[in-house]
């Protein structure tokens, strides 16, 4: 999603100022609540879009620097972007400071459920 090496997930031409200054990251994930396919009645075996439906994913950023000040509004920008262009209406948002060796390098991950 916030990766230089992937392409956009949205038409938005915030995206790249937003890439460029979050910089790059070791880990993203987008995780669903463990019983909503059965809850909703999904068929693994058929593709589905999570936009046909009414969840609330949890997105978890991992980064591999230190806490920047304007961290905060960039993950803001981030929510207003996917939400803006209708990629997902809500959901939460967390974000973790881990060195490339996997010490955590902030005391408390930054979140936001939107």
């Amino acid at each position: 999603m916030i990766s230089k090496d992937m392409g956009d997930i949205a038409e938005s031409d915030d995206w790249e100022e937003i890439q460029e200054e979050i910089g790059d990251y070791n880990q993203l994930l987008l995780v669903f609540d463990e019983g909503i396919g059965k809850e909703l009645k999904i068929d693994p075996n058929k593709a589905a879009s999570y936009k046909d439906y009414e969840v609330a994913p949890t997105i978890r950023i991992t980064l591999s620097r230190k806490k920047q000040d304007a961290d905060e509004d960039r993950f803001t920008e981030i929510i207003t972007a996917l939400k803006k262009d209708r990629v997902l209406k809500n959901g939460n948002m967390i974000v973790e400071y881990i060195s490339t060796n996997g010490v955590l390098l902030e005391d408390e991950e930054w979140s936001k459920s939107f």
